[in-house]
């Protein structure tokens, strides 16, 4: 049996942010600089949101 590193939540609320949306900190402030989400941005965030919960 494999056993997994367990999900450490960020506790800066920028963070805890970009994490929920399954983003890197870099990703999530270019976001909020340009108000732009580009189809691949969505895929991955939606990726990392998705394995989080295939866990």
């Amino acid at each position: 049996m494999k056993f997994r590193r367990p999900i450490i939540v960020p506790t800066d609320e920028h963070a805890r942010r970009a994490f929920r949306n399954g983003a890197t900190l870099e990703e999530w402030a270019e976001f909020r600089r340009t108000n732009i989400i580009t189809v691949s941005m969505h895929v991955k965030w939606w990726w990392r949101r998705t394995l989080r919960k295939l866990r």
